[in-house]
């Protein structure tokens, strides 16, 4: 009999479980929508799962007529921070499945090793194997 210990089909379950979770939150980020701001929040940019800008909220008192280079900078620094948002967030969970793939096929390997290395009982000698066959 093998060492190795008994396979565990309540964790691999547990880890199917998870994964599924994992790859639910995947299919719900094409749902989400990401926010960035700029200047304390006088400049707001929402961006879809796709990072195109939604909408784009500019409060009054930051537009001057005379500076029109300030609210373009404020504008993109509030698309870049919702962007950047949104590829953070795409990260966390895709690496969170790609963990979860991982640990399953770990979990897999493990348990086809344990069967591979457990002591396997040779077949019957047949009768043409017995002494003086040859």
């Amino acid at each position: 009999m093998s060492d190795s210990p008994s396979f565990d089909i309540t964790a691999l379950t547990q880890r199917m479980r998870d994964l599924q979770g994992n790859l639910s939150a995947l299919g719900g980020l094409k749902d989400s929508e990401m926010t960035g701001h700029a200047r304390g929040g006088l400049v707001t940019a929402k961006v879809d799962s796709d990072g195109t800008l939604t909408s784009l909220r500019v409060d009054p008192s930051v537009i001057d007529p005379d500076d029109p280079q300030s609210l373009e900078d404020m504008v993109v620094t509030a698309v870049a921070a919702a962007q950047s948002a949104l590829r953070e967030v795409r990260s966390k969970q895709v690496g969170a499945f790609t963990e979860g793939m991982r640990s399953l096929a770990d979990g897999l390997r493990t348990e086809n090793q344990r069967h591979d290395d457990s002591p396997r009982t040779a077949p019957a000698p047949s009768p043409k194997d017995g002494p003086g066959s040859r």
